[in-house]
């Protein structure tokens, strides 16, 4: 009997009826890893020899920020001095103000009048005006003085009548048109008058300071300075800096006596990095030290600083002046890539 149990208990372990058998692992399924989207390209600027305008621009001690217009679209960029990176803006930013504070004075016209509106406190200026016009009137005004800008002026025969607000009164009438110069743009720099005069059809103007009785103070920016971008910025009381129509240079100006301090060149803005030590009036067909007209801005940085946002053909480029100095540092633009 005990042989025939011990046969039994060998059989049954021959057989492993004495162990479980382990479950087999339930395998899982794969989990997909989602790649997460590639980073999207760094913002460039289209250059060339398209047209790039800059505008609605603005500046401080940090950076720059503005719109760069071929004409058909606009994109509106910002850049960081210090790191010389660029972004690009949803919408475009405030245009900062030619005058340290800005004016709150109201200007509208019709073919007949101007309405100058202080506040609540308006006056309203009539003109003399050929009969029949109905072009609206061009004018600019301070609290106490506009400029409104009368007369044939493609015919060489445009005026700039200066008028006294508070008594609607016509104090003097300056005769700005010279040679081909001769359709006329007025500004108020303080009690300065600026008037702006280009060839009508095409890109180049010459501009004149005049003090209120209508006498001509002095050249804007010294003789044959370009000003058909008609940028004048105020650095304080009567000290203002205007920028060459190209982008060539500034001079800082005192409006009220004519006297111009200095002229900072800005060739270095227009210099193409792969020159090297090449300056741009060296021989071997270099490019022209100057930009397309008109399409450049110039706007306050930080303390005794300037900003020159380039146009075309290289918009979004900054100068960097510091006009006590003249010291000029160029912060590149990042350029497209052209479309294959």
């Amino acid at each position: 009997m005990r042989a025939l149990l011990i046969a039994s208990l060998i059989a049954l372990t021959a057989c492993g009826g004495g162990q479980k058998k382990k479950p087999e692992p339930v395998k899982k399924p794969p989990v997909a890893v989602k790649k997460p989207p590639p980073p999207p390209p760094p913002p460039c600027i289209k250059g060339g020899d398209a047209m790039g305008a800059i505008g609605s621009a603005t500046g401080d001690a940090d950076g720059a920020q503005f719109c760069v217009s071929d004409g058909s679209s606009n994109e509106c960029f910002k850049a960081d001095l210090a790191s010389g990176a660029y972004d690009k803006l949803a919408e475009p930013p405030t245009a900062q103000t030619a005058t340290l504070e800005p004016d709150d004075v109201k200007v509208e016209t019709t073919p007949t009048e101007v309405k100058v509106c202080a506040g609540d406190d308006c006056k309203t200026l009539t003109p003399k005006v050929p009969k029949g016009a109905d072009s609206q009137l061009v004018a600019v005004a301070n609290k106490t003085t506009a400029v409104v800008m009368v007369g044939d002026t493609e015919a060489g025969k445009g005026v700039a009548e200066v008028w006294d607000v508070a008594k609607a009164k016509k104090l003097a009438t300056i005769k700005y048109a010279k040679a081909d110069f001769k359709c006329g743009v007025p500004k108020l720099l303080g009690s300065t008058i600026y008037i702006s005069a280009s060839v009508c059809a095409g890109p180049a103007a010459r501009a004149g300071l005049y003090n209120l009785k209508g006498k001509k103070i002095a050249d804007v920016g010294g003789k044959d300075f370009g000003t058909f971008s008609e940028v004048a910025i105020q650095l304080k009381d009567n000290e203002w800096a205007f920028l060459e129509e190209n982008g060539s240079m500034v001079a800082i100006q005192d409006v009220a006596t004519g006297k111009v301090a200095k002229t900072i060149q800005l060739a270095a803005l227009w210099t193409p990095e792969d020159m090297g030590d090449k300056k741009p009036d060296d021989d071997g067909g270099s490019a022209p030290a100057m930009g397309n007209p008109g399409e450049s801005s110039l706007v306050r940085g930080g303390d005794n600083q300037l900003l020159v946002i380039a146009g075309g053909p290289s918009p979004g480029t900054i100068g960097v002046i510091d006009v006590e100095s003249g010291e000029l540092k160029v912060v590149r633009a990042p350029v497209c890539k052209p479309e294959t």
